[in-house]
């Protein structure tokens, strides 16, 4: 382990842990040495302008051939060196030179001593061979060396180094440890010149070459890194970090009931990001349609959740919960139905129906669900499913290597959670099939209450609408793409010319919305530092907040070092902004090696396969996190650690005594990453904190608080020190704390069980982390080898060794996660959600702008668990509640109750000058203020496209003799009179008339199901409490659905479908929706909704006639008639 020294010091007094107060902040300053002179020692031969060392065993039998490198150390003083590396790059070998394997026993540097006879220091690179070497060398002994007249730097004889090896052309032989840093300070003290000699020591005769400094590829010269503390800085880190208000989803309550045995249930809920801090709740209930009453005898407030014990099988309940603030009853939330059929399981279903077989070359190729993310896409206030389908061979030709070979189309789908298919997305054959080339980013990027699509494009794509015709289901074109005949595609399967786009799609309906020229291009594919496209098809969105307060889209690609042949490589970001239909670019950030003319060179080859975003300087703007790297909110660069490219990705506050973010992160190539393959380092500088000492590439490492005895996270990577089982777990402030058993999950992690300590998952495993046991280890919470409502079998992961589920997130019910894994027959998606009683209460996580932005990226390439912008853990405080704003809000309509009228004033006016609340901050500035009044003014009289949802009594206009009369308020500045007390009120009181009776019987039809599996309906419509009439069958096999505005449907019953072929499928049902001014409350209101709909979507859609029947126009609105 390496650690910044002044970083802070722990020790153990007793039993109890002591935490001395923090030092100064030591940031590492890296020096980079080229070398000052090189060659190779053959007999006869000049090497010094040679461009490899050509080095091999003679075994005795001829004479070994060595390098000399020499640095020049003059001008810098070593006294305070932290660590040091020493690095050979390996390179194809001379013509008639052999390119054996490079390894650690092979490996082997010594350090030119003064000694009498010896070579001198500063020995000519033009001269210095075999014939005219010092005493040093000698071939009597079969190894050319006299060891004795040498500094020993070899890890194999007894030095205090390690040696990293990679045996590839192009990769790192390194050394780095605490006797190569005092040999350099040895040298530095005398003439400032250091020689390394470096042979091969095989036993036998072999060889390999390594790039000298004569090389044309500067990035495979031989390199000295050093490392130096800087001066002490003050923590830059600002002590009142800004936060702006942010647009985020308005989300309901997401009622979640589950069985739990045959006379329990557990029910959980939301805690909205702008609930105020002391909101309670009731929970209500009916029983087979009856009246709802409430189950609790007071507000709940320490948690979102209830057990009810009173939940016999034999009945079906329908859940619903009011908000209580400042003892007053709120509107009812939305109701979630648990019918007598359902058994005891904490997972709802989401049937999926996956696209045909198809043949590529001959073969086979099946669909599996993939990687998914969710959205509001029809503004109703919970998710919808967006899932990407992989193309697999069902029969692999053993002869046949896929990397070079065409590949089936990938596909993208949109589901609503009770199983209906809203549309389909082909990506075409123009994008080659590999996790790296089609990315998804599902988020309301324009703010007007639904989410959109962005993905990455090409001639081809081709968007379709799923449409229910009699209960089947088939598809319609409805967007392409570019020119739906262009084949871009070479014979090794790989796209390396041909026009790209981004596009956005509506979430909704699939349509194309925009679509323009990807940015970074392409190019040139060399360019990216290879030839046959890989690098160049590395593609990686995030959505991030660069104005602080709107969601911008950032895409980007190039995150290694170019391959040795090339000597090129670059990285690529730009941002863009998308509104009123249109894609505009920001800003790009370019980063360039090898070129002759680079810019931003440090930041080549410093990308993982994962990203974050963060606002890591806490200035209240998004920075993309692109692994060692990070960009600011304007496109630049923030800083390059320089420790290179990795997998895994963490970015929170781990360490809460520290300000701001911390990240974590193993890397690839030792001689990056020198004493840091693990590197937990601080978000905003970029300085090491400490450091994971290991040799290699690190495949894996995460970052989690899983023990309370140590404060903050802990973190661990896949390494494995020799003589260990299992990896070292570290603490973020105490560093190693014991060894971890070989089972420890190296993947994901979820927040499953009662307390706000995180459990690790892996494949379809969750495990709590026992940190009491004398050895701690895991123990399996839901897996397929436990029993009950735990039993997870017949589900499976994605992605291969990566062994991620479609995605975790805080998708309803309390603030625990939930986690979607498929079938393992990709029949349907199951969404797992904890039955576990809670002990805390925190905001829903996907009202936290860090953790939303995570759950958007975290289908991106390598996934990897989302992380919130605060730390949760033992010790926790208060979660932050910053100001929120949601898309497509009615501007102006502060008491939200859909009509900007005098109601809206008088909360404006109630709250003038006000921090805390912030329901009239139409100008989302962070305070109550004239700007907001103003807003007010503008907005009067505007009227929301539907009734909203929330249940808020509609404030009455009549003037009262405490206000302004209405023309005066709009004829300017409000009065004096309107100029509310200094004393903030401790609520706004809405009014109390209007409210649903809580009472009141439930009538209507409930759904009903025909199978044998389980089902759930839930109940929608403007009263709360209404039961949606309609009644559906369900297919074979259905399960509950977590379909709380919509009705029920059922799981598809056989196989795929093409576009010139329909599958049997339960019928969809209209879906009532806040964006959408229509509503199918009834059957009888058949007749209505199509005059509405055709009213609505005609302008958008373009007229409803012959070419465009009124059953097709439905089925492009994802609406189906058949009833």
């Amino acid at each position: 382990m390496h650690r910044t020294k002044s970083r802070r010091t722990l020790r153990a007094t007793s039993s109890k842990l002591r935490i001395e107060p923090l030092e100064p902040r030591i940031a590492l300053t890296v020096v980079t040495l080229q070398a000052s002179a090189d060659t190779y020692t053959q007999a006869g031969v000049g090497a010094g302008s040679a461009e490899v060392f050509d080095l091999i065993d003679g075994n005795g039998g001829f004479a070994d051939r060595m390098a000399y490198v020499q640095f020049d150390l003059s001008g810098l003083s070593l006294d305070s060196l932290e660590s040091a590396t020493l690095s050979f790059v390996k390179q194809p070998n001379l013509a008639g030179g052999r390119s054996d394997y490079v390894t650690t026993d092979r490996f082997d540097v010594y350090g030119l001593l003064d000694l009498a006879g010896n070579t001198p220091q500063g020995w000519n690179e033009a001269t210095l061979a075999e014939g005219n070497l010092g005493a040093e060398y000698t071939n009597t002994s079969g190894n050319g060396l006299d060891t004795a007249r040498l500094q020993n730097l070899n890890q194999e004889t007894g030095a205090d180094v390690i040696e990293s090896v990679i045996n590839a052309d192009g990769s790192p032989s390194s050394i780095t440890g605490p006797d190569l840093v005092a040999f350099l300070q040895q040298r530095a003290d005398a003439n400032g010149l250091v020689t390394f000699i470096t042979y091969v020591d095989a036993g036998n005769v072999r060889g390999y070459a390594f790039g000298t400094r004569e090389n044309p590829n500067a990035a495979v010269r031989p390199t000295l890194e050093l490392e130096f503390p800087s001066d002490p800085l003050p923590d830059p880190y600002p002590d009142e970090p800004v936060v702006l208000p942010r647009q985020m989803e308005k989300l309901d309550r997401g009622v979640i009931a589950m069985r739990t045995s045959s006379s329990s249930a557990y029910v959980g809920w939301r805690l909205l990001g702008d609930d105020p801090a002391g909101v309670g709740f009731n929970l209500y209930r009916s029983t087979n349609n009856g009246t709802a009453y409430k189950l609790n005898a007071t507000p709940i407030t320490n948690t979102t959740d209830y057990v009810d014990n009173s939940a016999s099988s034999a009945f079906s309940y329908t859940y619903s919960i009011r908000p209580v603030i400042d003892g007053v009853e709120q509107a009812a939330s939305e109701t979630y139905t648990l019918l007598s059929s359902t058994a005891a399981q904490q997972f709802i279903e989401v049937p999926i129906v996956a696209p045909p077989d198809t043949i590529v070359n001959g073969e086979n190729w099946h669909y599996t669900a993939n990687d998914a993310s969710v959205g509001d896409l029809d503004g109703d206030g919970d998710y919808e499913v967006v899932l990407k389908w992989t193309p697999e061979i069902t029969n692999p030709n053993p002869d046949t290597n896929y990397l070079y070979a065409p590949t089936a189309n990938m596909y993208v789908d949109a589901y609503d959670m009770d199983g209906t298919l809203l549309w389909r997305i082909d990506a075409g054959p123009n994008i080659r099939t590999i996790a790296s080339s089609l990315q998804f980013i599902v988020y309301d990027l324009d703010g007007d209450g639904r989410a959109e699509v962005a993905m990455n494009s090409a001639d081809g794509t081709t968007s379709y609408h799923a449409m229910n015709d009699g209960g089947r289901l088939s598809f319609s074109t409805n967007d392409v793409v570019g020119d739906p005949n262009a084949n871009w595609v070479d014979p090794s399967g790989w796209i390396t010319t041909g026009p790209e786009y981004l596009t956005v799609f509506d979430g909704y309906t699939g349509d194309v919305l925009a679509s323009t020229n990807l940015l970074p291009a392409r190019g040139t594919v060399t360019d990216w530092g290879d030839n046959y496209g890989h690098r160049s098809t590395t593609h990686k969105y995030v959505v991030a907040y660069l104005d602080g307060q709107h969601p911008s889209l950032v895409t980007g690609r190039g995150i290694y070092h170019g391959q040795a042949q090339y000597g090129t490589a670059k990285t690529e970001l730009t941002a863009w902004n998308f509104g009123d239909g249109q894609l505009t670019d920001l800003w790009s950030f370019t980063a360039t090696e090898g070129t002759g003319n680079d810019v931003n060179a440090d930041y080549v080859g410093q990308g993982n396969q994962a990203v974050s975003v963060a606002d890591v300087d806490g200035d209240g703007y998004d920075e993309v996190i692109w692994g060692a790297m990070v960009v600011d909110q304007d496109g630049t660069g923030l800083y390059s650690t320089g420790r290179g490219h990795g997998d895994a990705l963490h970015v929170a506050d781990m360490d809460p005594d520290n300000p701001g973010l911390e990240i974590f992160e193993p890397h690839e190539s030792p001689g990056e990453y020198g004493l840091a393959g693990g590197d937990y380092r601080d978000a905003m500088t970029g300085e090491l904190l400490i450091g994971i000492e290991t040799t290699g590439d690190v495949g894996r490492g995460v970052a989690f608080d899983i023990d309370p005895n140590y404060p903050g996270y802990e973190f661990w990577t896949s390494y494995v020190e020799p003589g260990n089982s299992g990896p070292t777990i570290y603490n973020v402030q105490v560093g190693a704390i014991y060894e971890a058993p070989s089972n420890v999950h190296m993947n994901f992690g979820i927040w499953w069980d009662a307390d706000p300590l995180r459990e690790t998952l892996d494949g379809t495993t969750i495990s709590k982390w026992h940190y009491e046991w004398a050895n701690p280890g895991r123990q399996n919470l839901v897996s397929y080898g436990n029993s009950g409502i735990n039993n997870n079998a017949g589900l499976s992961s994605n992605n291969g060794t990566k062994r991620n589920p479609s995605l975790t997130a805080d998708l309803f019910g309390d603030w625990r996660e939930e986690v979607i894994w498929r079938r393992a027959d990709n029949s349907a998606l199951e969404i797992w959600s904890t039955t576990i009683p809670s002990t805390m209460r925190l905001p829903t996580l996907m009202h936290d702008l860090q953790y939303r932005e995570a759950v958007a990226w975290q289908n991106v390439y390598y996934n990897q668990p989302p992380h919130p912008s605060y730390f949760i853990g033992a010790g926790m405080g208060e979660a932050p509640t910053p100001p929120l704003f949601f898309g497509g809000e009615l501007s102006g309509d502060y008491n939200q109750d859909g009509v900007v009228n005098l109601g809206d004033y008088t909360v404006w006016r109630d709250w003038l000058g006000s921090t805390t609340n912030l329901a009239a901050d139409g100008d989302h500035n962070g305070v109550i203020d004239q700007g907001d009044y103003q807003v007010w003014k503008e907005n009067f009289g505007a009227v929301a496209q539907t009734p909203l949802l929330s249940g808020v009594a509609a404030a009455s206009s009549t003037e009262s003799s405490s206000e302004p009369a209405v023309g005066s308020l709009l004829a300017g500045t409000p009065t004096d009179s309107a100029v509310p007390d200094t004393t903030e009120p401790t609520s706004n009181a809405a009014p109390a008339d209007g409210q649903p009776n809580i009472d009141a019987a439930v009538t209507g039809d409930t759904a009903t199901s025909s199978a044998s599996g389980d089902s759930s309906n839930s109940t929608s419509g403007l009263s709360p409490l209404a039961a949606n009439p309609l009644a559906v069958s369900l297919g074979e096999g259905g399960r509950p659905v977590s379909s709380r505005s919509h009705a029920l449907s059922g799981a598809p019953s056989g196989g795929g479908v093409s576009e010139t072929s329909s599958e049997v499928v339960s019928p969809s049902v209209p879906r009532q929706t806040q964006s959408l001014p229509f509503t199918s409350r009834s059957l009888g209101a058949r007749q209505t909704n199509e005059q509405q709909m055709r009213e609505h979507f005609a302008p958008q859609r373009g007229p409803i006639g012959a070419d465009r029947p009124l059953d097709l126009a439905f089925a492009e609105w994802g609406v189906s008639r058949q009833f």
